[in-house]
């Protein structure tokens, strides 16, 4: 079975009504485009989803996060019951800037997980280091990794790998290093769940992704394509990274 290449914006808290024109613009690319390589999924803010799903019928979408119960007394969040509602197909869990900000835990993301696919979300799970963990990476992958339920089929989920230190920097690891890590992820991913698991499951590079580094990163071996953010709400820039397959 192949694996399936993605590119996935992460508007992040960006965008208002007008944003649409920029859905637009990436889809009529995308629509024309003669050799198409990749699913694009955009995945803005809650305010924007339904709208966008209703317009937008070319790229799929997706929530930035899902609250691990269905309904209930959690003011301000969102479940993944209501995603679907929406026909959302995809949900982010375990972004670096929730596990820092809403010291999201592996417990805890393991039930999000759990209820997303529960709710036939496909979970976009990101994994990934700070600057001061790269000497103990394996350890904190396998940490992150270990979210992940032990009976999962690689259809269900796609790993999102984020350095933690290249996120918005600008810094970005060698070539030689981002299609490592992924082989390693691919081995941690062998012993915790399957090694048909591991063999299926996209796994892709996140972390300063832009037109200028894309085609290195995503024709690596071990790379299934890209997680972006800021570089996903310039629309010429971002339509240069989904054409960057060889």
């Amino acid at each position: 079975m192949k694996r399936t290449k993605y590119v996935i914006a992460n508007w992040k808290m960006n965008g208002q009504k007008d944003s649409y024109k920029l859905v637009k613009s990436i889809s009529n690319y995308h629509k024309k485009m003669k050799r198409k390589t990749s699913k694009v999924v955009i995945c803005p803010p809650f305010t924007l989803l339904s709208e966008f799903i209703k317009k937008e019928k070319n790229i799929k979408f997706g929530g930035q996060d899902c609250h691990h119960k269905s309904e209930g007394a959690y003011t301000g969040s969102i479940s993944a019951k209501m995603l679907k509602s929406i026909n959302c197909q995809y949900v982010i869990l375990g972004h670096s800037e929730r596990r820092i900000y809403q010291k999201e835990t592996s417990q805890e993301l393991n039930l999000k997980i759990q209820s997303a696919i529960n709710n036939n979300l496909k979970v976009i799970y990101c994994i990934g280091e700070k600057l001061e963990e790269i000497k103990k990476r394996s350890i904190i992958l396998k940490k992150q990794l270990s979210s992940l339920p032990k009976k999962i089929e690689p259809k269900k989920v796609i790993i999102a790998y984020e350095p933690v230190w290249a996120i918005g920097t600008g810094k970005v690891p060698s070539l030689n290093d981002i299609n490592k890590i992924h082989k390693k992820i691919r081995n941690i991913l062998s012993n915790l769940v399957s090694p048909d698991f591991s063999r299926h499951v996209s796994i892709l590079y996140g972390g300063s992704v832009n037109a200028k580094n894309s085609a290195d990163i995503l024709n690596l071996n071990q790379v299934d394509g890209a997680l972006v953010g800021g570089a996903s709400l310039k629309s010429k820039e971002f339509c240069k990274i989904i054409d960057s397959y060889h």
